[in-house]
């Protein structure tokens, strides 16, 4: 860990080294030089260990931080967003939120529209906590209870969360093929890029079987069905710059689910490549819905489904998601 600056900086970054693989070294000292330019104040925390940056995002909102910024890929906003929430504190309340993308995906900076030019980013931040309120957007947040598990698929779970059968979520949160695609690629070499998820989802192809759920939605209907996918959407897009739900808008107070039906492994074949463009909304295995909670649990014996929330790998059904309105305010 390192800090730069008065341990009281009401600017707080929080930091994960590691992230993408390079992208950090490569996306941190172009920031910090236009910090130094600006002669912002600030403090930088340093993470060494999955969970961390949970536990200084919480610090940093009990010690009155009035902006916390993850520097870091979706699973890194992730720990910093449970961390904050957890603290407490009302919907909309506590320090504000920020993001210097630094990872393999990034794809909830892509889905907002997160300027790339560090300049930018520091005057927009900047700006926040010099009270402009078109530096501040309000977006909503899910949050979700799972079984906890201590491994999915074979590969054991690590993070530290702050309740072991729940977590927030910013982005999206998935079942079935998706979370085999997550737990692959954490395995794969980052020089695959933009085209890791895609790799990831071909090799998974290979041992996949659909599986039989049933939906409970707000409006108290249910639904039971067999699906290759369920991704539970706030942004638009997932896995790498895939569209997975063209319309969904973060600030809307809903969910858009999308569910991909049964399909034969050719056809999974041909989505893989469909969802980065958003094409897999013409066919119709695909449905789209909005709701403001649902739940979802296995009825079949094909052994448990499993959950990834911002890439992050998590637990087991059943699961239960709702939407927390306007939880969090936003900087870019």
């Amino acid at each position: 860990m390192s800090t730069t600056g008065e341990g009281g900086a009401p600017l707080r970054f929080v930091a994960h080294p590691g992230a993408g693989r390079g992208a950090f070294a490569r996306r941190w000292p172009p920031m910090a030089a236009a910090l130094a330019e600006r002669g912002v104040d600030h403090v930088v925390e340093l993470t060494s260990r999955a969970g961390e940056a949970t536990e200084l995002a919480r610090r940093a909102a009990d010690e009155g931080a009035r902006l916390v910024v993850a520097v870091g890929g979706d699973g890194t906003l992730h720990e910093v967003v449970n961390g904050l929430l957890s603290a407490g504190l009302a919907p909309g309340e506590g320090p504000l939120v920020g993001l210097v993308p630094a990872g393999r995906g990034s794809d909830y900076a892509r889905g907002i529209g997160l300027p790339a030019d560090p300049g930018a980013l520091v005057d927009r931040m900047v700006a926040a906590l010099q009270g402009d309120p078109s530096a501040v957007h309000v977006v909503d947040a899910g949050e979700v209870r799972y079984r906890p598990t201590h491994s999915i698929a074979g590969r054991p779970l690590d993070g530290a969360a702050v309740d072991p059968a729940r977590r927030w979520f910013v982005n999206a949160a998935g079942t079935g093929f998706s979370t085999f695609i997550a737990q692959r690629v954490s395995r794969f070499p980052g020089r695959l890029g933009a085209y890791l998820y895609t790799v990831a989802g071909l090799v998974t192809i290979l041992d996949w079987r659909d599986r039989f759920v049933e939906f409970g939605w707000d409006d108290g209907t249910r639904d039971e069905i067999r699906v290759e996918s369920v991704e539970v959407a706030l942004g638009p897009y997932e896995g790498g710059g895939m569209r997975v739900a063209p319309g969904a808008d973060p600030s809307d107070g809903l969910f858009d689910v999308v569910t991909i039906g049964a399909i034969s492994r050719l056809e999974t074949l041909t989505f893989s490549w469909r969802i980065r463009s958003g094409d897999h909304l013409r066919s119709p295995a695909v449905s789209i819905r909005r709701t403001r909670s649902l739940t979802i649990r296995a009825l079949d014996d094909g052994g448990p489904l499993y959950l990834q929330a911002d890439g992050e790998l998590l637990g087991r059904d059943p699961f239960r998601f709702d939407v927390v309105p306007s939880a969090l305010r936003f900087v870019w």
